[in-house]
């Protein structure tokens, strides 16, 4: 199972806008065994290494990038996912890291 985890600089709301957009991505597109979820930007250095992929909403921090590199995970823009704008190019980019985890694993 791949676990996704989407955060943002101010509080869980947004993040789980992006969370609904992005779980309805995956059901219209038939993708299976992908866990999505929100958490806090102040929990995200704690949590991130439970994930495979990280998507922001608000530019990552030096110790992100560094935990993201640390243990592979994938960073993917989503603020295009939130705002409407050229979302298509972000999923593309959100499948291909998907599809990179699953043939490593």
């Amino acid at each position: 199972m791949l676990r996704i985890v989407i955060a943002c600089g101010s509080g869980i709301a947004t993040s789980e806008t992006v969370v609904g957009s992005v779980k309805s991505f995956l059901e219209d597109h038939s993708v299976k065994g992908v866990e999505v979820e929100a958490t806090d930007f102040k929990q995200l250095a704690s949590v991130l290494p439970n994930y495979d992929i990280y998507v922001w909403l608000a530019k990552p921090t030096p110790e992100i990038h560094d935990i993201c590199k640390k243990e592979g995970i994938p960073e993917v823009n989503g603020v295009d996912i939130l705002t409407g704008s050229k979302g298509d190019k972000t999923y593309l980019e959100l499948v291909n890291a998907m599809m990179k985890l699953r043939s490593n694993a």
